[in-house]
C-alpha cells in the first residue's frame, strides 16, 4: 500500500473525535434552531469572484466555461443564498449552517486545510443589538460544548481604512501595511510624515485590555463614521457584558482582516492555551442588484473546538447477541449503551467483547463488565 497519499493539511481520523465532533455539531445546531434561526445547506462548488476566491481551491474547466471553485468558506454563500432564493423573505433573516470547507493553504495557527465551520447570520438588521445577539448566540452555543474560559478580540476596519487612505500616495504603501501587520509603531513613526504620527499612535494606544484602552477609541473620533463605530464598539461591550459577567475583552484596532467582505466591527473569540481561533464574527454588507442589506454572522471552527472542548464523552458500548429481544435493546439504549451486535451468541465474551474495543459485554440477558 502506498504511504503519504494523504496532501498536507488533510487527515484520516479514526479516533474518538469524529464521534466528538459529530456530537457537538447536532449539540450547537440544535442550539441555533431553539434561538430562532433557520438551518440551511450550502454546495461544496461555487462560481468564483472577487470576495469568495480568498484560499480556494480552483477546478479546471473549459476555456469559454465560468470558473468555479471547492468553497473555502461559508459565510458568503449564505449571503448570496439570502439575495437569490431567500430574497422575498421577511428581514431581519436568521439562518444556521454546518459544513466542509477546504484552503488552498493553511496558515501557522491554523495549519489544517480542511475542517468543519458551523456558524449563524443575522441579515437585514443595522442595530448593533444583532451584534451582541450574535455574540451571545456564539458564546453560549461554545460553552454548551465545554469552552470555558475565553477572550473575545474587538476589532474594526473602519480605523484601519480611514489611515490606509491617508497613506495611499506612498511610495512605501506596502512596507507601510507590512510594519502594521508587525505592530512596529516606531518603524512607522520613522517613515510616516509627522502629519500622520497622531493617528497611528491613538490607533496602536487601542491595542490591549478593552477595559484598561476603552477611553482611548474618542481618540479616533474624526469624523461620523469612525464615531458612530466608536459607539458601536462600546454599546456591544456593554450590553453583552452585561449578561456575561466572565468573559475577557481585548481591543486591537491594528489586526488586519484576513476576510475582505467584513465591513466593520468584528470578534475573535480564542480559548486560553489553545492554537488558533475558536470562532469569528462580524459585520458585512450583503449584496444584489437592487440594494445592499448590512449583516453580522459568525462562524465557529470545529477543529478547535475538540482541542479547546473540556467536555468527555464516555462511551458506553456493549455487544450483545443478534438476537436479543427488541424489549431488551430498547433497556440498554435507554440506559446510554450503544449497541455492537455479534451473529454467533456462543462468541460473546470477554476477550471478544475486548477485542472489539466494547466496554461492556451481554451474556444471559445480564450486562458484564470487559
Amino acid at each position: 500500500m502506498p504511504f503519504n497519499i494523504i496532501p498536507q493539511g488533510f487527515k484520516d481520523d479514526v479516533s474518538v473525535l469524529v464521534s466528538t465532533e459529530h456530537k457537538f455539531k447536532n449539540m450547537m445546531i440544535n442550539h441555533f434552531e431553539l434561538n430562532g434561526f433557520s438551518l440551511i445547506k450550502t454546495p461544496l462548488i461555487e462560481y468564483v469572484d472577487k470576495d469568495t476566491d480568498q484560499n480556494a481551491f480552483h477546478i479546471s474547466v473549459k476555456k469559454n466555461e465560468k470558473k468555479i471553485h471547492i468553497r473555502d468558506d461559508i459565510t458568503l454563500q449564505v449571503a448570496r443564498l439570502s439575495e437569490t432564493r431567500l430574497f422575498k423573505k421577511k428581514r431581519p433573516l436568521k439562518l444556521c449552517y454546518y459544513g466542509e470547507v477546504v484552503r488552498k493553504k493553511g496558515s501557522m495557527l491554523r495549519p489544517e486545510r480542511q475542517f468543519l465551520q458551523i456558524g449563524a447570520e443575522c441579515i437585514g438588521e443595522d442595530s448593533f443589538l444583532a451584534d451582541v445577539e450574535m455574540l451571545e448566540l456564539a458564546y453560549t452555543s461554545l460553552k454548551l460544548v465545554g469552552i470555558k474560559k475565553m477572550t473575545i478580540e474587538i476589532s474594526s476596519r473602519i480605523f484601519y481604512d480611514k489611515f490606509i487612505k491617508t497613506i495611499k500616495f506612498y511610495k512605501n504603501k506596502n512596507t507601510i501595511i507590512q510594519l502594521i501587520k508587525l505592530k512596529d509603531l516606531n518603524g512607522l513613526l520613522n517613515i510616516l510624515d509627522k502629519k500622520d504620527h497622531k493617528f497611528i499612535k491613538d490607533l496602536f494606544a487601542c491595542s490591549g485590555i478593552y477595559k484598561d484602552t476603552k477611553n482611548n477609541l474618542n481618540n479616533l473620533s474624526v469624523d461620523d463614521q469612525t464615531t458612530n463605530e466608536i459607539s458601536n464598539i462600546i454599546n456591544i461591550v456593554k450590553n453583552f457584558s452585561y449578561k456575561n459577567k466572565n468573559i475577557n475583552f481585548f481591543l486591537d484596532l491594528c489586526e488586519i482582516d484576513d476576510k475582505n467582505y467584513h465591513s466593520g466591527v468584528r470578534f475573535t473569540f480564542f480559548a486560553d492555551n489553545i492554537r488558533g481561533e475558536i470562532a469569528k464574527a462580524g459585520r458585512y454588507y450583503v449584496k444584489n442588484a437592487l440594494k445592499e442589506n448590512i449583516a453580522t454572522g459568525f462562524t465557529c471552527y470545529m477543529d478547535t473546538i475538540l482541542r479547546a472542548s473540556s467536555l468527555k464523552f464516555i462511551e458506553k458500548k456493549i455487544m450483545i447477541p443478534l438476537s436479543t429481544s427488541k424489549k431488551k435493546i430498547n433497556e440498554l439504549i435507554k440506559k446510554g449503551f450503544s449497541l455492537y451486535k455479534n451473529i454467533n451468541s456462543n462468541q460473546i465474551t470477554k476477550k471478544v467483547s475486548k477485542d472489539h474495543n466494547c466496554q461492556y459485554y451481554l451474556k444471559n440477558n445480564i450486562v458484564k463488565s470487559s
